[in-house]
């Protein structure tokens, strides 16, 4: 379970959970429109999640040590450690902001949803660590069914913490919140390349590792 929390706490430090749900606040609907992002990636992450936990429990041997469950976990973190080894290494620093950020600057309800859905489920880099999750979880849970479907839904709540806490904070505090949450995302945004690449490395390393000493 502690491999699964990990690649959660992996999810919720992406700078594509928090980014826009900070940017969202600053719409003409702040709290819908920031709450339909979050509720979009909480669903993306779950379907993602879920996915890998079925596909654990299909290719899973009763009484059989899963050595496919190992050599998976190895490839993975590999998979990820040489990805945001990449990212790292061709990083420019002066590019422009992703073309998603001033776009987001429009958004409605509806719209944000989309794109939550779009930057969780689809998107490699968070993709990835939702798969190590489910597979771990998958590999883990001997409760059933439902505890496998409490399983992947505390693992979504936890990979969408970070991009339903600013909807909380803003609906505590209100206006009063939006300047330390623009500041701390004029931070995020201009360190959005290597955050990305050290999680994607760390989270690699970790999932490897634990594949390997399962062997």
């Amino acid at each position: 379970m502690g491999e699964a929390v990990v690649a959660a706490l992996g999810i919720a430090l992406s700078p594509f959970a928090v980014i826009p749900a900070v940017l969202l606040l600053f719409t003409r609907r702040p709290g819908p429109t920031s709450a339909s992002f979050g509720g979009g990636w909480y669903v993306g992450i779950a379907v993602v999640t879920a996915a890998a936990v079925l596909l654990a429990d299909l290719l899973s041997l009763p009484d059989t040590p899963p050595a496919w469950l190992s050599w998976t976990r190895i490839a993975l973190g590999l998979v990820l450690v040489l990805f945001g080894a990449y990212k790292l290494i061709k990083r420019d620093d002066d590019a422009p902001p992703p073309a998603w950020l001033t776009s987001l600057e429009t958004a409605t309800p509806p719209s944000a949803l989309r794109f939550g859905l779009m930057a969780s489920a689809p998107n490699p880099k968070v993709a990835l660590l939702a798969i190590a999750g489910g597979f771990s979880l998958g590999a883990e849970i001997t409760g059933g069914a439902a505890a496998e479907v409490a399983a992947v839904l505390l693992f979504a709540l936890l990979a969408s913490a970070t991009a339903l806490l600013p909807v909380l904070v803003y609906a505590v505090l209100g206006e009063k919140a939006l300047g330390p949450l623009g500041r701390g995302k004029d931070w995020l945004t201009a360190r959005i390349g290597p955050i990305v690449s050290v999680v994607l490395v760390v989270i690699g390393a970790a999932v490897a590792y634990k594949g390997w000493s399962s062997l």
